[in-house]
């Protein structure tokens, strides 16, 4: 009688890692928390009560980001005619130069993503062919046109509220298994832990995200705390009325999502680092969890060494075959059993990636940022458009003496711009009425507008990115044009290139905790062919990193190095066309070559679509210049009575073929 398998696995030192085998199936929750209720929310309430005092009293947050926002779109003038502060005859000027500095940078910040690629956890072959597939995948999903506008939202939002602010989430209803994504959260809607000097969530204690959401959509998110979400909504001052319930259920609150850092302790003095999420509405934790993005039990697995403790020798071993061997008798050699997490990053890292680029190391959030640094420059530029418009808008005063019979009501029926409208007055014209001369722009206001606008874009970096010269000398406007580049170029690197190597990493964790089902992904090919990639969590491997293998900065200086080496012509085709980082350049090289030295062939083949057959059955048909075509065969009669006729059976055989031409001499000759 065969021996049970769990129990002969048993004998060999090993676990049976489907328990089910022995009918026993525990079940643990592995993300529970063991933190009371009300500890969790007084501690934490407490935190963001005491963040948002800081950043509101210390670093007048709230105020400045609002500052910053209504300048760049330019509603100052509305807030002010708002608060009466304008008369009805002042000038409404505005020359928004904020507006059109960021316009400048953000597309040539956004225009260059890096490139990334990840390499192989090991020399084998099948190792660098998984980290083929996943460069493709990753570096196409973040260069994709949703994550792109991703990066910008977050990018246009750090000079405003200095942050931009990016978060990954599992969507269970994206594609047939669920899916990542990517998505921009405000920074209105955060709150940050004020103690944190740097701007890596990881670093940072706590989250707090507030999130606007119907009363029915927290009932049917959390059922099992229904009735103290009700309680404490009555508590709140919402009712819910019997009668009128499905109005109250569409009312909108909010609730906080926090992700925390909690320090549990253990026997002795011993502490455990719990990465934890939580959402709350007043004093009722809804749902209370370790990070949901990392494994945490592992999973255990089977592995054979050919020489025990090499781990290049190392292969796993399926557990059908093992639970053959242990039918059998027959075990793989030097099996050990190991627990295999299904993690890309070493430790639970929170959801969020904070764009940073004015950091000094005091806080979470930039110091300032180029829009703040300008606001005053804005102000000055518009206060100088302001007086040349109302110069411009003056049409002097005119002056009458009461001399000429004049009354206060005659003045002011009168209209001074109507050209059909005369004045008759008593007496010598010239002493009952006179014009005062408007004062009229002067050269050096409109040289101080000009020098104003240029300081702002000096500021912010973005002078002459434009392309147009600023000066009547054009090697001075490359100079500074490329000095900006290269402040820029540093400015992407810090967020734009920063942001998308978090999103490549945290998109690998992903991929190795939840795709457990293959997910099959489209690629677009160089040359504009689709391929699909069935992707899997095991094809993510230990070992694997993701790198930047091209910055902005690097693909602009490749450019100009194969420009220059084109000018010299020291560089072949390919390398140019791999260098100025353009499709298909195989394709390029051979449609280049083939166009200089057969432009026949290069038209039927590129232009017309003819096939090779095709392309040289019509050449050799072809005339070649400067000799006659080829001439009809003469068929001479048959004079010997042994050799067979033309026509004969014996002849069909070595007869041209239909479609092939045949030469002078009446030789069949092939089309190649």
């Amino acid at each position: 009688m065969l021996q049970n398998p769990g129990e002969l696995l048993k004998e060999q030192g090993l676990t049976n890692p489907i328990q089910a085998l022995d009918g026993i199936v525990q079940e643990h929750d592995t993300l529970a928390i063991e933190i009371a209720d009300d500890e969790l929310t007084r501690v934490l309430d407490e935190r963001i009560r005491i963040s948002k005092k800081f950043f509101e009293e210390r670093y007048q947050l709230a105020v400045r980001r609002e500052k910053n926002e209504t300048y760049l779109f330019g509603r100052q003038i509305g807030k002010n005619e708002k608060q009466s502060r304008y008369r009805p005859y002042e000038a409404r000027y505005q020359d928004n130069a904020l507006y059109e500095i960021e316009a400048a940078i953000k597309p040539i910040a956004l225009s260059r993503l890096p490139d990334l690629i990840v390499l192989p956890g090991n020399t084998s072959e099948e190792s660098k062919q998984h980290a083929e597939n996943i460069t493709a995948i990753v570096d196409s999903d973040i260069k994709s046109r949703e994550n792109r506008k991703v990066l910008s939202l977050g990018f246009k939002h750090l000079p405003v509220y200095f942050t931009g602010i990016i978060k990954i989430r599992w969507d269970p209803e994206k594609g047939e298994f669920g899916d990542y994504v990517f998505e921009n959260v405000h920074p209105d809607n955060i709150v940050i832990d004020e103690q944190c000097t740097t701007n890596n969530a990881d670093d940072m204690k706590f989250i707090a995200q507030a999130m606007k959401i119907t009363i029915q959509e927290v009932i049917m998110r959390f059922p099992q705390k229904e009735q103290e979400f009700l309680t404490e909504l009555k508590r709140q001052g919402v009712q819910i009325k019997e009668g009128e319930s499905w109005k109250q259920m569409a009312t909108t609150i909010k609730i906080w999502e926090v992700w925390f850092t909690w320090y549990k302790k253990k026997e002795g003095e011993n502490y455990e680092r719990i990465e934890g999420v939580l959402w709350k509405y007043g004093d009722v934790i809804l749902k209370k969890m370790r990070n949901p993005n990392y494994d945490y039990e592992g999973q255990e697995k089977f592995f054979s060494y050919s020489v025990p403790g090499d781990e290049k020798t190392k292969s796993e071993v399926p557990l059908e075959l093992m639970m053959q061997g242990a039918m059998t008798g027959i075990m793989p050699p030097n099996v050990t059993q190991e627990t295999v997490y299904r993690n890309y990053v070493d430790m639970p890292k929170k959801p969020y990636y904070f764009m940073g680029y004015d950091q000094w190391g005091k806080v979470g959030y930039d110091e300032t940022s180029r829009i703040e640094q300008n606001i005053y420059n804005q102000q000055n530029l518009d206060d100088i458009g302001k007086r040349i418009i109302e110069k411009l808008k003056d049409r002097g005063k005119h002056v009458f003496s009461k001399e000429g019979g004049l009354t206060g009501k005659d003045i002011e029926r009168m209209d001074m711009n109507n050209p059909d409208q005369d004045i008759l007055a008593e007496g010598d014209v010239n002493k009952v009425h006179a014009f005062i001369t408007p004062p009229q722009p002067t050269q050096q206001e409109f040289t101080e507008i000009g020098m104003a606008r240029e300081r702002m874009f000096t500021l912010a970096g973005a002078t002459n990115i434009n392309g147009v010269l600023q000066s009547d000398v054009a090697t001075s406007n490359q100079i500074a044009r490329e000095a900006n580049f290269t402040r820029i170029d540093d400015i992407t690197e810090e967020t734009v290139n920063a942001a998308s190597e978090w999103m490549a990493i945290y998109a690998m964790q992903m991929i190795k905790l939840r795709y457990t089902q293959e997910h099959m992904r489209k690629i677009l090919g160089s040359k504009g062919t689709v391929t699909f990639i069935a992707l899997k969590n095991d094809m993510i491997e230990d070992g694997m990193e993701v790198k930047i293998k091209s910055s902005g900065t690097d693909k602009q200086k490749r450019k100009n190095a194969a420009m220059e080496m084109a000018k010299l012509k020291m560089i072949d085709p390919i390398s140019f066309y791999e260098d100025m980082d353009l499709n298909d350049p195989k394709g390029r090289a051979e449609k280049m070559m083939m166009m200089q030295m057969d432009p026949a062939g290069y038209m039927m083949k590129f232009i017309m679509g003819m096939d090779p057959m095709q392309a040289a059955g019509m050449l050799n048909q072809q005339p070649i210049p400067g000799q006659p075509g080829p001439q009809p065969a003469v068929m001479a009669p048959n004079t010997n009575p042994q050799q067979p006729s033309p026509a004969s059976p014996a002849n069909l055989a070595t007869e041209p073929p239909q479609g092939v031409t045949a030469s002078p001499q009446g030789q069949g000759q092939g089309g190649l």
